[in-house]
């Protein structure tokens, strides 16, 4: 039900792109960009996957598409989240026009390390084939992918 709000949690923050962290702002339907803020924990992470659907459904991609940006989107949660650490925030910035989404995520906790070479393998392994480019920035936190509707 609209309105509602879970007891102790932390509502997510959706702004469009460009504008000031605790702006509050909603899809700006020209161009399609769209930053959602979590809290960091897997229990967001599928809202993340919820925005990568919609922004590939807006696109136009064939729903296989729309399931494997999904995927790649929860891959990347798991890859960027420490789970041991309880405090911190996700971020994804969403840009989605002419038939592509380009998606940076970026994860911020306090007393994390950099990417272990197991995790980044086992993303590869796992979502590299699920999109047509990805980028990691392992000491950061952060990674970068796109999707196309129509890869060559």
């Amino acid at each position: 039900m609209p309105g509602q709000r879970c007891p102790g949690r932390a509502d997510p923050e959706l702004v469009p792109s460009g504008r000031g962290p605790g702006s509050r702002g909603r899809l700006n339907a020209v161009n399609g960009d769209v930053r959602i803020k979590l809290p960091a924990t897997l229990e967001f992470g599928r809202m993340a996957e919820i925005a990568a659907e919609h922004a590939a459904a807006h696109q136009g991609f064939p729903p296989e598409h729309i399931a494997n940006l999904s995927r790649a989107v929860k891959e990347t949660v798991l890859l960027l989240l420490d789970p041991e650490l309880s405090e911190g925030s996700m971020a994804f910035d969403y840009q989605s026009k002419a038939g592509i989404v380009a998606i940076e995520a970026r994860v911020e906790q306090a007393g994390s390390k950099p990417l272990s070479h197991d995790r980044v393998d086992r993303f590869e392994t796992a979502a590299g084939s699920l999109v047509d480019s990805w980028k990691l920035d392992p000491d950061d936190h952060r990674l970068w992918l796109q999707k196309s509707a129509n890869p060559l």
